[in-house]
């Protein structure tokens, strides 16, 4: 036997023939998959039956309602995180504003003391 020549099996298939035969089936499915996506597009329908195009309308029109019921969940997802973002921002608002006019009340009463307190020294 020479060097590097394949030892065939009990039926008589070498494992070079069945590699061959492993790559011409792949290629074959890398060939229907390119077709497929190709009419998935829109492409190459002109050799599709009335059977095939149907059956391609159903496909997409399914993958356009799974595409449609994720966007309205992720839509959903950021309408209620934008509501807790809002209510939180609502109640740091309410918590400031009281802060502030707490300042102002605080402001004021010692703007009275320091009037009262200067007329108190000019009396004197």
């Amino acid at each position: 036997m020479e060097v590097g020549t394949a030892k065939p099996d009990e039926q008589g298939i070498t494992a070079t023939e069945v590699w061959r035969n492993e790559i011409e089936d792949l290629r074959r499915t890398v060939e229907a998959l390119e077709a497929r996506e190709k009419h998935f597009a829109g492409e190459n329908l002109s050799g599709l039956g009335m059977k095939e195009l149907k059956q391609l309308e159903r496909q997409l029109r399914v993958g356009v309602d799974r595409i449609r019921s994720k966007k309205r969940r992720i839509i959903m997802e950021q309408i209620g995180y934008l509501k807790k973002k809002h209510k939180d921002l609502q109640e740091e608002n309410n918590n400031l504003q009281k802060k502030l006019n707490e300042l102002q009340e605080a402001s004021t009463s010692s703007m009275i003391l320091e009037s009262d307190a200067t007329r108190l020294f000019q009396r004197s």
